[in-house]
């Protein structure tokens, strides 16, 4: 899915996301990472669709998507993190990522919930305290 939300309709508010809050609003507040807005809107809208089919049972393509939403949002995330603190960052949003991905692999709605609120802590981290943001 490549879909260039700004171009479609405005952002929500980031008190709108679910998925991924905490990451959306330093996007949002901070100069600068602007073009980040459409990997992390299209995160949060397959976190939602996925979370959905999870609710569901379903295996849908909806499912599918997520892990790739996930890899192109932590790649966008990874070019701001920086060297040296910025690996830590990395390596921590790596494993986030990689649990709501064997989660959701495993049909298991509550730790894809637990591990989507870790994945969001991480990326905003890693965003609010990049080096050349400050």
């Amino acid at each position: 899915m490549s879909a260039v939300f700004s171009s479609v309709a405005p952002y929500p508010p980031a008190g709108a996301a679910a998925f991924l809050p905490m990451t959306l609003s330093a996007i949002i507040g901070t100069p600068g990472l602007g073009g980040l807005a459409d990997d992390a809107w299209a995160a949060e809208y397959a976190a939602e669709a996925t979370w959905q089919a999870l609710l569901g049972g379903c295996t849908c393509v909806r499912r599918r998507n997520f892990p790739e939403s996930l890899r192109r949002l932590s790649a966008s995330v990874a070019a701001y993190a920086g060297d040296g603190a910025g690996r830590r960052q990395r390596d921590r949003i790596a494993s986030f990522e990689l649990w709501a991905v064997e989660a959701l692999a495993e049909g298991d709605g509550a730790e894809f919930a637990e591990a989507c609120a870790g994945y969001d802590a991480a990326l905003a981290r890693a965003l609010v305290t990049a080096p050349h943001l400050s």
